[in-house]
């Protein structure tokens, strides 16, 4: 080859490099600008410090960074799911998220066992781990197309290198760089054996002051062919509401004791507020409207303006078919939303005469069903109502309002969306079992019951 040759080609290959690096440069530059708009918008109105605040490390769904958003994490091919597994029974948990402040880092992961009450329990790591080393997350994509750009992480538990070998509560923790100091999310998850039988019926509340607004759950526990010396102390049942921790019922006792099963059949400890269906938006197509979205507007990023919302706290019960409060990422005709799936400003607008004393959020998994700063709304004296805007990715989303009334643990929804016998709820129990002199709390069965035939 001529020296002339060689001279265009280096030339040719110098250029392209050149050209590359400069829309490296660039996108870098869109990206932070976008997310520095995007961040401000969503943020901006907010009363509160932001949520994201780092460590300590809390045993409990939480976000330790900004930047790490649409975090989902449930069984695999079932995304409204529990995250909770059987003991070896070859299913998988699929954890999915997406960080808006970095192109790639190196993402790690850990887990720990836990007690009934989600502290940690006693147990060595290879107690219930069949790796002792931590491992890298491996799969993950940039976003394609999308106005806001993000890398998506994904992650398969158990899988090839990580088995789990014993029952029981556990945390799954990510961090960033092989630095468990620089931590990212924590994720909740169970997995449980199928020692005992749990059947159950959920109701109308017994009492009457509740019965237009409560439901009832009754159930029993059969364990049979299992001992369990005193259930008074050595078990620990769970009840749940639409998968939520805050409200949960975890102290209760049976009331009755027949041969091998347990009856729980209280008529009040057992109850739970009824609530209504949940609202619902659908953001799968930002370049035209659908249910519940008024108005989108496309700028340096879509914002996406929801129809104003009114109290339904007085309303009488209406059903509308809802996901209990859940949320699907998805993009219209795309074919794999995790990474082509666009980011818009989601605008709420609550009207409300007045302004109350305590605080109001956007609920659901949205917020980790937490009443977060970053979901607080404010009070637009002006055009008398509550207000805020949310970074969201494309998808199908449920939501309510609540409140803080500072009188119990849980978010308060019934204030704005009102209470009613009729809703239609799912109810998860779990039961744990501290066998004599062991280390840790078995989870020796799981079910879920629906309120659907009321």
């Amino acid at each position: 080859m001529s020296a002339k040759v060689q001279s265009q080609a280096f030339n040719s290959k110098a250029c392209k490099d050149f050209l590359a690096l400069i829309m490296k440069i660039r996108h870098l530059v869109i990206s932070l600008s976008l997310l520095l708009v995007a961040t401000h918008l969503a943020f901006a109105q907010n009363k509160s410090e932001t949520y994201f605040n780092g460590g300590p490390l809390v045993y409990d769904d939480h976000v330790y960074q900004e930047g790490i958003l649409s975090v989902r994490f449930a069984p695999a091919g079932n995304d409204l799911a529990m995250p909770i597994i059987a003991l070896k029974s070859g299913q998988q948990l699929e954890l999915s998220f997406d960080d808006l402040y970095e192109e790639f880092t190196d993402m790690s992961y850990t887990i720990y066992h836990c007690n009934a009450d989600w502290t940690p329990s006693d147990l060595m790591r290879n107690d219930y781990l069949s790796n002792l080393a931590d491992e890298y997350i491996q799969d993950f994509q940039y976003s394609l197309n999308t106005f806001i750009p993000y890398t998506n992480y994904k992650l398969s538990i158990p899988n090839q290198r990580v088995q789990l070998s014993k029952s029981g509560n556990y945390l799954l923790v990510i961090y960033r760089n092989n630095d468990k100091t620089d931590l990212v999310l924590s994720r909740r998850f169970m997995v449980y054996e199928e020692i005992v039988k749990i059947s159950g019926v959920v109701k109308r509340a017994t009492r009457v002051e509740k019965m237009q607004i409560h439901q009832e759950v009754d159930f029993e526990i059969n364990h049979s062919g299992y001992a369990i010396p005193n259930p008074f102390t050595d078990l620990k049942v769970v009840l749940m509401q639409n998968q939520r921790w805050d409200n949960r019922i975890d102290n209760l006792k049976p009331q009755f004791l027949q041969n091998a099963k347990l009856i729980y059949q209280y008529d009040d400890e057992n109850t739970f507020p009824g609530g209504s269906e949940f609202r619902f938006f659908d953001i799968k197509n930002l370049f035209s409207l659908s249910l519940n979205v008024r108005k989108i507007t496309q700028d340096s990023l879509f914002t996406a303006y929801l129809k104003q919302d009114v109290s339904r706290g007085v309303e009488n019960y209406t059903f509308n078919p809802d996901i209990n409060g859940q949320l699907r990422i998805r993009k219209l005709d795309a074919r794999n939303s995790d990474s082509e799936a666009d980011y818009a400003l989601v605008d709420f607008y609550l009207d409300y005469p007045q302004e109350i004393s305590s605080q109001v959020y956007v609920f659901g998994e949205l917020s980790d069903w937490k009443m977060l700063p970053q979901f607080e709304m404010y009070y637009d004296l002006e055009r008398k109502a509550y207000r805020t805007q949310l970074l969201l990715k494309q998808g199908y989303y449920n939501y309510g309002y609540a409140i803080d009334d500072y009188t119990k643990v849980g978010a308060a929804l019934g204030f704005f969306e009102g209470n009613h016998w009729q809703t239609s709820n799912e109810y998860e129990i779990l039961v744990y079992h501290r066998e004599i002199g062991s280390r840790y709390d078995r989870l020796v069965g799981f079910t879920v019951l629906s309120s659907d035939n009321l």
